[in-house]
């Protein structure tokens, strides 16, 4: 009955945990399927990298860090962070659904409920109480730096760390085959998350373990647990990391010293909240430095940790607690020192930062670009003070009712944010047609998406979401590393539709790039007008393939590769008022239901317009069996492209049943958007605005 009893407080508080992250995140659970909290950028990327991880998972395991970006790199997973700690919230949502915001909006919340749980646990690993332990879960959960980090889901799940603790502790109290693979599975978790938990979690467990054991040591048994515990998550770790440690030397060569510096905290962001928190936000305004005060050097740890932090001095430290405290001020002295950088300034005089020494020692330091993240380990630190304090404090006082609520209230109304700033995001049913289009075609081959954005925003992360639907790999994309080849790349074809830009795309040909997408609309495409879709057209090694508003898709033709030869096209002459003249059409049949038709075109003394022509086949009675409509080219090549006498050759596709038992094939050119046909002679034979051509006759 006993045993119950707790089980059922544990249940009831997880259950407040929970709904407590919804209440900090609000209103995010209205708008899970179609939102993102904060922007399109880190967000979309996070949810695109566990996207990919369910479908490789469950389709291609052998593929798994083979992510479809930066086309033609392999172990291209390994340039952000491996989010498999993360995974398992997401996967069923993303599985079950296919809605990738689904998933992450569900491992977001949940990353609010780990950081409560984990806090909690460490608070009653050491012996607090269910009070103490429930305080201190809901004032980790709602610290303020949590909010200027919305965007790094990584670093939100920042409460693996306390709860691998708590796990150390219950084994060193107990070491039970049960609570060693506690152990494990919490290691697991936290390493596998981000390789920022990995490494603050590491120390700050190291540091857990070596006051422990100085306190009471391991018996040979449970030592040799602890020792296969540590192997298996070694062997585990390792295999993950490989593909890491194969990008590292160039992570390391482009992350230096001068980088670190400029993600360096400075004393006073200790006082700077994030803009996202309604009432800290404005309050901690002035302590925001223009060109400084980023989201990552936001770090106002709150003050209900601090109070309670102060009053972990009082009261009696037992030896689980004494541990806990000595880890908690080695990780906020390390986490302070760390996040201020590699050189502090001090008046006139700058003088060699502790990161600047360890990064001489391991110069594997500078791996960690964002420097001021390091106080991840101060802030851990603080809040397993807090709770040391939380204990001491309700211990010592009759009004514990007043004293709690207080304190809860305080953490709330520092970590009020609502309403949460959120992103709208189409559901991958509503991207564009032209990713359900690429999705049709067959083959494997990559594509290039244009223009590129420089620096980098939401737009490359908006491509990568969509390539969750065509399937089909990208050369330019987001991630925590680009290779130097993408990123000159990068820099040629900004200059797109100039002819560098295009001699430099026609090269990716070779390795297998079939399309090149432009999106007009983007801003990017500075100075981008029809003439330059038209030098584009007329460049032999870009064939236009399809227009759909607003993307123009080109097909880059490889140099060995022959154009189709058209079929023997029956000669006519048919104006089509100053615009065009039709000089020949064909038939070739592909099937009983489909059919190619060629229509050779001359191009009139006044070509230029918003025209579309409209190609159809019709029974014995003249009535409709299939339609096309569009410039030539699949609207590719368009109408304000055409110069006076210049010949343009015209294939489509068109398909239907019963296609065979057309006998007409009615042309016709329309403006558009009045849908007004252009005038033909009025001795050809017609049906209506279009006029007839025999199918019967056609060679």
């Amino acid at each position: 009955m006993r045993r119950w009893r707790a089980f059922l407080r544990d249940g009831i508080m997880a259950l407040a945990y929970a709904l407590g992250a919804i209440l900090f995140t609000a209103p995010l659970i209205f708008r899970l399927a179609d939102t993102l909290p904060q922007d399109l950028g880190d967000p979309l990327l996070n949810t695109w990298i566990l996207a990919w991880e369910t479908r490789a998972l469950t389709e291609r395991p052998g593929t798994f860090f083979d992510a479809p970006i930066f086309y033609p790199h392999r172990g291209t997973l390994a340039y952000s962070e491996p989010l498999l700690g993360i995974l398992p919230f997401a996967f069923p949502f993303i599985l079950g659904t296919g809605i990738p915001a689904l998933g992450y909006n569900v491992a977001f919340l949940a990353s609010f409920w780990v950081a409560a749980l984990g806090m909690a646990r460490l608070v009653r690993a050491w012996g607090g109480s269910r009070r103490a332990a429930f305080l201190a879960g809901w004032l980790f959960a709602g610290a303020p730096y949590r909010f200027a980090h919305l965007m790094h889901l990584q670093l939100l799940y920042m409460g693996w760390i306390p709860l691998a603790m708590a796990a150390l502790l219950r084994y060193r109290r107990r070491p039970t085959g049960r609570r060693a693979l506690d152990l494990l599975l919490s290691l697991l978790l936290m390493t596998l998350s981000t390789w920022h938990l990995a490494v603050f979690g590491g120390i700050i467990l190291v540091l857990l373990g070596f006051w422990s054991l100085r306190e009471k040591s391991l018996s040979r048994p449970a030592a040799g647990q602890l020792g296969l515990v540590l192997l298996v998550w070694g062997l585990v770790t390792g295999g993950v990391a490989i593909p890491y440690l194969q990008v590292a030397p160039e992570l390391a060569r482009h992350r230096d010293l001068r980088l670190a510096q400029a993600f360096s905290a400075w004393p006073v962001d200790g006082l700077a909240a994030a803009p996202t928190l309604r009432i800290l936000g404005p309050l901690t305004a002035p302590f925001r430095i223009p060109g400084h005060t980023t989201h990552e050097v936001q770090l106002y740890p709150g003050l209900a940790p601090l109070l309670m932090a102060a009053w972990a001095w009082r009261g009696r430290r037992e030896k689980p607690v004494r541990a806990v405290w000595r880890t908690a001020w080695m990780g906020i002295g390390l986490g302070m020192l760390m996040a201020l950088g590699p050189r502090w300034d001090i008046g006139p005089i700058s003088v060699p930062g502790l990161y600047a020494g360890l990064a001489a020692l391991f110069p594997a330091v500078t791996l960690i670009r964002a420097v001021a993240r390091w106080f991840l380990l101060s802030l851990v630190g603080l809040h397993a003070l807090a709770g040391i304090g939380l204990e001491n404090s309700l211990s010592s006082t009759r009004r514990r009712v007043p004293l709690a609520l207080g304190i809860l209230s305080l953490g709330t109304l520092e970590a009020w944010a609502v309403p949460l700033p959120l992103a709208a995001l189409p559901q991958p049913s509503a991207l564009p047609p032209v990713y359900r289009w690429l999705a049709q075609q067959p083959g494997e081959f990559a594509i290039v998406e244009l223009p590129v954005f420089l620096p980098l925003d939401a737009g490359e992360t908006r491509r990568m979401y969509a390539a969750l639907v065509h399937r089909k790999p990208l050369v330019i994309a987001y991630s925590g590393y680009i290779p130097p080849d993408i990123q000159d790349l990068r820099e040629r074809v900004r200059a797109f539709p100039r002819p560098e830009a295009r001699e430099a795309l026609a090269t990716l040909r070779v390795i297998g790039v079939r399309y090149v997408l432009v999106d007009e609309s983007q801003p990017e495409l500075h100075g981008f007008s029809t003439k330059g879709i038209c030098e584009i057209a007329r460049d032999p090694r870009f064939l236009p393939t399809i227009r759909m508003e607003p993307y123009w898709v080109f097909e880059l033709v490889p140099p060995s590769r022959k154009s189709a030869e058209p079929p023997p096209r029956r000669p006519v002459r048919i104006p089509f008022g100053e615009v065009a003249v039709l000089r020949g059409y064909a038939i070739r049949w592909l099937s009983e239901t489909e059919a190619e038709v060629w229509l050779e075109w001359e191009a009139g003394a006044r070509p230029h317009g918003s025209y579309s022509i409209t190609a159809q086949m019709l029974d014995e009675r003249k009535e409709k069996v299939a339609q096309y409509d569009g410039p030539p080219y699949n609207g590719g090549y368009p109408f304000l492209c055409w110069q006076p006498g210049e010949r343009i050759l015209d294939r489509r596709v068109l398909s239907a049943q019963g296609l065979k038992q057309a006998r007409w094939l009615g042309v016709g050119i329309y403006e558009w958007p009045s849908l007004q046909h252009l005038p033909t002679p009025p001795e050809t034979e017609r049906s209506g605005a279009l006029i007839l051509l025999s199918l019967l006759a056609t060679p």
